[in-house]
């Protein structure tokens, strides 16, 4: 008898559990909370449109609306902070870049999802990020030669020069550099005529730029003096003249000296004279024999 009584006390108590189970469901189900909370809406920091935004955050009173079991957990929306993309989010117009009270209910649902509702003091507002209108601007470009050494002996025929001389940088106007854009260049030995490309470090996130690349171009060689023997005819008769010259073993070869001088003839004192001029600038007539091609009787 006493295990029959103990069983019924266990239903009893379970039926009793079970009763109280469904009154809180039903009570909680039909109830509906709503709640006030400053919610914190921060964006990325990138270009959208014509402006540029930093990472930006936006405080925005949100009465949040639940009702059945949901509103167990309104405290979620206590202090909590939305990271967004701006790019997919902002709205922009002539004052700068936006949201409305849609959008930000937007965020909320792709969150917290379809059991809350979402609403602002005001759909007619209008929150409005921080940003910076977008220039472009000429940016001359600028580079030192401390890294390029000459191999001994060599000078520069055409001393290093990159193209573009100068680029377009866009981006908020206090980002853009006020100054040339100084251009690292490699550690290298240039010898002879040389063609490279190099690459310009990125600006940041907020700048973009025309181009990524400029090629730097110059040419040197290695610097001799030589003596050469040429031939002058005057009334018939040929002589021969010696000349020292200094320059780029390029221009002095056997076959191309000759085409980097001026020899010309003409009357002195003395008689007939010459005279040996260089046409190049990075050829030097260091001497010339003889001065007086034919003396006066």
């Amino acid at each position: 008898m006493r295990k029959l009584f103990q069983h019924i006390r266990i239903e009893a108590l379970l039926f009793l559990v079970f009763a109280a189970l469904i009154w809180f469901v039903m009570t909680v189900s039909a109830t509906t909370l709503e709640r006030q909370y400053t919610i914190n809406f921060t964006a990325d920091a990138s270009v959208v449109d014509a402006f540029w935004m930093q990472d930006s955050t936006i405080a925005a009173l949100v009465t949040v609306q639940s009702k059945g079991l949901s509103a167990l957990f309104m405290r979620q929306f206590n202090g909590v902070d939305l990271s967004f993309s701006a790019n997919n989010a902002l709205r922009a117009n002539s004052k700068g870049l936006f949201m409305l009270p849609t959008d930000l209910s937007r965020i909320l649902t792709e969150r917290f999802g379809g059991d809350y509702n979402f609403s602002f003091s005001s759909q007619a507002d209008t929150f409005y990020f921080s940003t910076s209108a977008l220039v472009t601007r000429s940016v001359p470009l600028s580079f030192e030669t401390e890294n390029i050494q000459l191999p001994e002996g060599y000078r520069w025929i055409t001393p290093p020069s990159i193209v573009p001389a100068e680029i377009l940088i866009t981006g908020p106007e206090w980002a853009i550099p006020d100054g040339p854009l100084v251009i690292d260049l490699p550690e290298s030995e240039w010898k002879g005529r040389i063609r490279e490309t190099s690459s310009l470090r990125e600006l940041g996130r907020q700048l973009t730029q025309s181009v990524n690349k400029v090629v730097i171009t110059a040419q040197s060689d290695l610097w001799v003096e030589d003596r050469f023997a040429t031939q002058v005819t005057w009334e018939g008769h040929t002589h021969e003249v010696q000349i020292w010259l200094s320059g780029p073993f390029t221009f002095l070869k056997p076959t191309k000296w000759e085409a980097n001088l001026n020899v010309a003839l003409h009357a002195v004192e003395e008689g007939v004279g010459l005279d040996v001029d260089s046409e190049n600038p990075h050829v030097t007539v260091l001497s010339y024999s003889p001065k007086i091609l034919v003396h006066s009787q």
